[in-house]
């Protein structure tokens, strides 16, 4: 790596972009509506790794929004599960595309991001 290359990593700031919600809800649908079984393997595949994708970036940036809420407060609670949900989801061995449960994975993974999604606007973020 050359010193411009290098100093230009430097410059990166931890959060880089917001949460691109409207794309995330987008994706998401792909998965739960009409015609997600008639998806390729390839297609089922690629919509399985962006939606495991988002979910790695919006569990961060939901946590960090509903830390700023108080303890008791249920907004925050019912985020934190959610996040939970989601890591769980996240943390379960990806299922080939071949298999005859790869849509239902998919299926549970985009209606993490929904809710997270939803978690992170209830919690004053931007939609």
């Amino acid at each position: 790596m050359n010193a411009t290359a290098h100093g230009a990593a430097e410059q990166v700031p931890e959060q880089m972009l917001p949460l691109d919600l409207q794309t995330m809800r987008e994706t998401a649908l792909r998965a739960l509506g009409k015609g997600s079984e008639n998806l390729s393997q390839e297609e089922l595949d690629s919509l399985t790794r962006a939606l495991r994708g988002m979910l790695a970036l919006a569990i961060p940036e939901v946590t960090a929004a509903a830390d700023k809420h108080p303890q008791g407060d249920v907004p925050r609670i019912c985020a934190l599960v959610g996040v939970e949900e989601a890591s769980r989801h996240l943390r379960a061995r990806p299922v080939p595309a071949a298999s005859p449960w790869a849509p239902r994975q998919a299926q549970r993974l985009a209606r993490s991001v929904m809710a997270l999604t939803d978690h992170y606007v209830n919690l004053g973020g931007r939609a």
